[in-house]
């Protein structure tokens, strides 16, 4: 129906420039666009009644069906194709006639094969066109027969023919050379190496790696996801597909590639930032008279709460007052009742015993008198020392009472004696850091530079300890590491009753602490170590840079040590990028809605290299190629590597044909310097020179003839039987 010659040719390995000044975003689009599906209105006075062949390509179809009714307007709807996206509830109620790549439903494969038909513009109940249909490779005979069914039984076409939609794509990229070759076909579900010799398809000799574009954009989806935990918008499958397309590319060696990526520089230019859409929060400017207003009434609210705050202050003043008259009161009771009929009064308020009475009277009495000058606006004096009188008297002097208050006042003497020790130490200390304070000050103005040469040298001496402690603590945390196996040797000697003997004789036992997992979790109790030291080293070390920064016109900002972490560290760029980053700050709003795609821009097509990247137990596609050679002969080995096709959606990816070119040339016999016995070519239409090589095909009308399936076969050997020929199962 349509011109098989237009050949639309995209070159996807082309150089991009990229402008490493400055960050290029790629905007995503929250759902898929809705590309209406065009009409053809030629079919009537070009087609009908000519028994021109209907080609579909089958497996390319974008095979969403929904299905559902609107019970506002009591009406049944269908969307097929493209027409899904055009509706909300089209998207959510989306099926697919298909698992994977064959038919499963024929309800929705008849609505698919009716959206088609209403296209095309044919709009008779019998379609009396034969039918090229394309296929999958090795498609269950169950599946054929469902397909076939509904062709013969509801359309009542008058034949149908199948073939591989990957030989297609080999015969429309020249029908000269489909003789013979390699097909490499990096579908949407899988990728399949099929090898032609002679005119006929060996599948026998095929192969399939189970790694497509569908896995590649959901495995795209899983980095990232795991890459933004905390992403504020939901990615969908789709988009991951759109980044998976837009912006991958194999690499040329991938653990090189990999190892250029810590380079800032060459991160710049490999970094893909994905702008999702966000709405920025609407920040209204005010006029003058409200922000006057506003400023007004934030101050009526903050004299209320002071007015609230000074009522509460007064009404906690009050309850204190009246506490300490009924204390006052009932230590005024003490001689008017008996000492029983006072004790139970007195545990009744709550206390213990007198004592406890009259120290809550003084702690009351004191806050009272507090509250009473705050309000005033009387500073305190300051308190006198305290007196110990109990202190110097001898027990012999004292009764049972006063021992027990001397005892209590010696205790209160001695912490007493103690904060004045450590308040005069303190004092005594900080005198000492300013003396030290003062030198240093006289000989840096004396001696600018050996003050900053030995300052250099103590801060290099402080970082080294530093990074030593940390790769120690790194090897203890090693349960194999040998100085963790020194360590654990040394704590099982200590720990041990019997002495070490100092040369182990032959056949003695050795200690076998460390071989249990219990002695491991022992060891690293006992290995915690307090942060306080490294704490102080911290301190110790931004001193110094602050004072090299101030003093030392060449010692700038990134070189301190906490500009390498975590601002220039690769986990930091990596999932940040190289753009302006303030920690205090945090990320912008719009950042927020960033996805740095860098590292997943060659791991995601590198799965078909090294599918156990994927955790996928099967051979890259070098050496699946190699195995399908091997079971050639020589002569045919050369005329399957001299014509190697490379078709699918995934065929599109930039640097493939380069790799799989460099790649090819190791498993091959050398063939000279500059020099190659082989060809490596992309199909010029990765995904629709299958239709079109199938259109070219069923040109040919007396062999079209031979190879289909009419009616009156299927109705004497079934569904499932099909004619074999040079592209087909």
């Amino acid at each position: 129906m349509a011109d098989p010659n237009n050949k639309g040719t995209v070159d996807m390995d082309m150089d991009v420039d990229v402008d490493v000044d400055s960050v290029v975003l790629h905007p995503m689009q929250t759902e898929k666009p809705f590309l209406p599906t065009p009409d053809y209105s030629d079919y009537k006075e070009s087609f009908a009644s000519t028994g021109t062949p209907l080609v579909i390509d089958n497996v390319v179809f974008d095979n969403q069906v929904a299905k559902f009714k609107d019970r506002k307007a009591n009406q049944s709807h269908t969307f097929v194709g493209n027409d899904v996206y055009s509706d909300v509830l089209a998207r959510s109620s989306a099926r697919s006639a298909f698992d994977g790549s064959v038919v499963c439903s024929a309800e929705l494969m008849e609505a698919v094969l009716d959206y088609v038909f209403i296209k095309l513009g044919v709009d008779a109940e019998v379609i009396d066109h034969p039918i090229v249909m394309t296929e999958p490779v090795c498609v269950p005979l169950y599946n054929r027969n469902l397909m076939s069914e509904l062709l013969f039984e509801s359309y009542q076409v008058p034949s149908v023919t199948y073939g591989i939609d990957s030989l297609f794509s080999l015969y429309a990229n020249g029908p000269e050379r489909s003789k013979d070759g390699i097909v490499v076909s990096a579908g949407h579900h899988f990728s399949h190496v099929i090898p032609v010799s002679g005119g006929k398809v060996h599948l026998e000799h095929a192969k399939r790696i189970s790694y497509g574009g569908d896995d590649a954009s959901e495995y795209m989806l899983k980095l990232l996801q795991m890459k933004y935990p905390t992403f504020p918008v939901k990615m969908t499958s789709t988009q991951s597909e759109t980044i998976m397309i837009d912006h991958t590319y194999v690499a040329h060696d991938y653990l090189s590639e990999l190892a250029s990526y810590e380079d800032p520089d060459v991160f710049k230019t490999k970094d893909k930032v994905i702008q999702f859409q966000f709405v920025a929060p609407v920040v209204e400017e005010k006029t003058e008279e409200e922000q006057a207003r506003l400023a007004a009434k934030r101050r009526e609210q903050g004299r209320r709460l002071q007015e609230q705050a000074a009522k509460a202050r007064l009404e906690k003043l009050i309850q204190r007052e009246q506490n300490l008259e009924q204390y006052m009161a009932l230590k005024e009771s003490k001689t008017a009742l008996k000492k029983a009929e006072w004790m139970e009064q007195l545990k009744s308020m709550g206390f213990k015993d007198e004592t406890d009475l009259d120290a809550t009277i003084k702690t009351t009495d004191a806050a009272i008198k507090r509250a009473r000058n705050k309000e005033l606006g009387i500073e305190e004096e300051e308190k006198e020392p305290p007196t110990f009188p109990l202190v110097e008297i001898p027990d012999e002097e004292l009764s049972e009472v006063d021992r027990k208050e001397k005892k209590k006042q010696r205790l209160l003497k001695a912490s007493y004696d103690a904060r004045m020790r450590a308040k005069a130490a303190k004092a005594e200390e900080t005198a000492h850091q300013e003396e030290i304070a003062r030198l240093d000050a006289e000989r840096r103005e004396r001696e600018p530079q050996n003050w900053l040469k030995e300052l250099h040298s103590k801060r290099s001496e402080l970082v080294d300890k530093i990074k030593a402690k940390k790769q120690l603590r790194e090897q203890l945390s090693d349960r194999r590491s040998h100085a963790s196996q020194l360590r654990m040797r040394s704590i099982a000697a200590l720990a041990s009753d019997a002495p070490a003997p100092k040369r182990r004789r032959k056949g003695q036992d050795e200690d076998t602490f460390g071989q249990d997992d219990d002695d491991w979790m022992v060891y690293r109790e006992i290995s915690k170590e307090d942060d306080s030291e490294d704490e102080e080293e911290a301190n110790q070390l931004q001193e110094f840079e602050q004072q090299l920064l101030k003093y030392d016109p060449e010692f700038l900002q990134e070189h301190t040590m906490n500009a390498y972490t975590p601002r220039n560290s690769f986990l930091h760029f990596y999932t940040n990028g190289l753009g302006p980053y303030d920690p205090a700050v945090g990320l912008a709003l719009d950042q927020t809605y960033q996805l740095h795609v860098n590292v997943e821009r060659i791991r995601v097509p590198e799965a078909l290299f090294q599918p156990g990247i994927i955790g996928l137990d099967q051979t890259g596609l070098v050496e699946t190629i190699q195995d399908v050679l091997k079971r050639f002969d020589a002569a045919a080995r050369q005329r399957l590597v001299d014509n190697i096709l490379v078709t699918g959606g995934m065929a599109r990816t930039p640097g493939l044909i380069q790799r799989l070119d460099t790649s090819l040339r190791s498993i091959l016999p050398f063939a000279g310097p500059n020099k190659k016995n082989y060809e490596v070519r992309r199909a010029r239409d990765c995904l629709l020179d299958g239709w079109r090589g199938a259109a070219m095909w069923a040109r040919d009308t007396s062999q079209l003839q031979q190879v289909a399936v009419t009616k009156q076969e299927y109705e004497e050997y079934g569904g499932s039987y099909i004619k074999e020929h040079g592209l087909g199962n």
